[in-house]
């Protein structure tokens, strides 16, 4: 390399390095502060609108679109509309739109025919399958009804069941309310569907967001000493038990305003779950309460509790057929049938081997 390359590269390096006493940061302490990533996320989810006249980009909230008004025409749900069951696998819409103009006294026009929604279902062998059953929405109620004759008709070899959409008839009915709701509220709660490995520090670990732990009883295995699956938590205050049949507190804050705890960044701590496994909780019933129900003074002894558990008297009419008791139903003596032939009772239980009948007779030899 000669002198005149190395110093010319020399001059490229020195030229790349800033020169501290040549450059200058210009900052403008009159201008307004940039904005924060929070507001630029919220920013982000608004929808710019331009005004024609300044050109200028404002950011309006954009007012929610229905669902319903997003669809096409084709695709929007209308307020005349049936369900279709026991639907064969194979059928598509165009069977479908078949079955209702062609295949009918009463045919219904295509036209009037505004959507078909036929859930898929998952290939088989290669062809496109369905849920085996659908909806479809007509233009008015006259068309309706006349779609609702169509139940019970042969489509695909299979017999169809078609009612309307809005109805809820033959559904099954909601579930009544939970046991824990119908229980009076206590200090005591039952937690159940436990894992095996569950120890009672967990439980006051997990708990202890609610309030106070008086004390935590664990079903464990004898030989193990792990958990059976269930345990009962005591409270201090009722008000720690009803927050933990709620299934949800809210965090702890310090004096300085931040929140206490492992769980403190989640703005509330759920306690339906531990270990990856969704508890069954409910109140119990406080240890007085239960001592008295069963070795109180108004406790049922075990006479009582067995003439509850027999069959209650009926009462019947005098031309009614008489009622049988438990030990009437037992089977009825058999009357004994004399031996067909020559051989008489005792000669046939001897050569049968059966056991003689005694008679009491005494023998007496001379």
């Amino acid at each position: 390399m000669s002198v005149t390359e190395a110093a010319t590269q020399q001059a490229e390096l020195k030229g790349r390095k800033r020169n501290a006493e040549t450059a200058e940061i210009e900052i403008d302490v009159d201008a307004p502060e940039p904005p924060s990533k929070k507001a630029l996320r919220k920013a982000k989810r608004t929808k710019p609108s331009i005004d024609n006249d300044t050109r200028s980009t404002k950011a309006v909230s954009a007012p929610p679109i229905k669902q319903s008004e997003a669809l096409p025409e084709n695709q929007r749900r209308s307020p005349y509309g049936i369900w279709i069951g026991n639907l064969s696998f194979s059928t598509t819409k165009e069977d479908l739109i078949r079955f209702f103009t062609t295949k009918s006294q009463t045919p219904i026009a295509e036209e009037e025919i505004t959507r078909i929604h036929l859930p898929p279902g998952p290939v088989k062998y290669g062809k496109a399958t369905n849920k085996g059953f659908s909806y479809v929405d007509f233009t008015d109620e006259a068309t309706l009804n006349v779609a609702l004759q169509f139940s019970e008709a042969l489509l695909d070899g299979r017999r169809v069941l078609i009612k309307n959409a809005k109805s809820f008839e033959g559904r099954p009915e909601k579930k009544a309310e939970d046991d824990s709701q119908k229980k009076a509220p206590s200090k005591r709660i039952f937690v159940g569907n436990l894992d095996f490995d569950a120890t009672m520090e967990d439980l006051e670990e997990h708990f202890g967001a609610c309030g106070p732990i008086e004390k935590v009883h664990m079903a464990t295995f004898e030989d193990s000493g792990k958990c059976k699956g269930f345990a009962w938590v005591d409270f201090t205050n009722l008000a720690s038990a009803e927050a933990a049949m709620r299934g949800w507190v809210e965090p702890k804050k310090t004096s300085q305003g931040t929140s206490m705890g492992p769980r403190s960044s989640q703005q509330r701590i759920w306690l339906r779950k531990l270990k990856g496994r969704q508890l069954r909780m409910e109140f119990a019933e406080d240890k007085v309460t239960r001592y008295q129900k069963r070795f109180g003074k108004n406790a049922k002894t075990k006479n009582q509790q067995d003439e509850e558990a027999e069959e209650p008297i009926r009462e019947v009419d005098d031309a009614a057929e008489p009622l049988t008791t438990h030990s009437e139903n037992k089977r009825p003596p058999s009357k004994k049938k004399k031996p067909e032939g020559p051989y008489t009772e005792e000669t046939v239980q001897r050569l049968t081997g059966a056991i003689i009948e005694s008679k009491g007779q005494r023998t007496v030899f001379e």
